[in-house]
């Protein structure tokens, strides 16, 4: 597949059909692209300012390659669109960022794994699948911790603070019994975010410094933020 610049005029699909996805539709069409909009909903946030809303189940693979075929260029806007989607898209039109690292970013495992491979320092961690390796690792750790599920969470869901024994059962019930991650809490000062994307020739660009506010949400569960002290992820 020969690459070239996807210029304004194209056609951009978009896998997932929520707020992220309404505001990039919405900067997209400024810059004078057309958008499409694929998810297994319909009237969404992304759908109703997009030239086209499809909705099909991201399992329907023949109905994301059509809707592949349609479109120059296809990426998607969270982290839980099923990476077997990206890799059908990617049959028919180029996929950015590739499905590769949407399959590593998307599992809280793989991708810290992936990080610490890289030299790249994250929160200390431990695997859990079970609630016995729960307490094993918290015996380990000690308390407070975070349990994260380690697929399918965001902006705080999946995620259940465990500040002594009595949490753990709890915590368990809420998060598994699916694979999760038990994450050590840190000293931190702030936290900030970079976001950047880097073209195929290598260039890089980024968006500026942005800090984050931190405000504490209600005990036990938490959602995106912490205060004081935090985990990764």
């Amino acid at each position: 597949m020969t690459e070239k610049p996807i210029l304004p005029g194209a056609t951009i699909g978009v896998l997932g059909s929520g707020q992220l996805g309404r505001m990039f539709a919405i900067a997209a069409r400024r810059m004078g692209y057309r958008v499409h909009t694929f998810s297994p909903d319909f009237d969404t946030p992304t759908g109703q300012v997009s030239d086209l809303e499809v909705a099909a189940s991201y399992n329907d693979l023949d109905a994301v390659r059509e809707f592949a075929r349609g479109v120059s260029v296809v990426t998607f806007e969270f982290e839980n669109v099923p990476a077997q989607t990206a890799a059908a898209a990617a049959e028919v039109s180029p996929v950015r960022p590739a499905g590769n690292a949407l399959h590593t970013t998307q599992h809280r495992l793989r991708e810290k794994t992936f990080l610490t491979a890289a030299g790249l320092p994250v929160t200390p961690f431990m695997p859990v699948n079970s609630i016995e390796e729960l307490r094993a690792a918290l015996n380990v750790q000690g308390y407070p911790g975070i349990l994260k599920s380690a697929d399918f969470g965001y902006d705080g869901k999946g995620q259940f603070r465990i500040n002594s024994p009595e949490y753990t059962d709890a915590a368990w019930a809420a998060v598994g019994p699916s694979p999760a991650v038990l994450e050590y809490f840190v000293d931190f000062e702030r936290e900030v975010s970079v976001v950047a994307a880097r073209g195929l020739d290598g260039g890089f660009v980024h968006y500026g410094v942005i800090e984050n506010d931190h405000t504490q949400p209600h005990p036990g569960r938490i959602g995106r933020s912490g205060t004081d002290q935090r985990t990764d992820g």
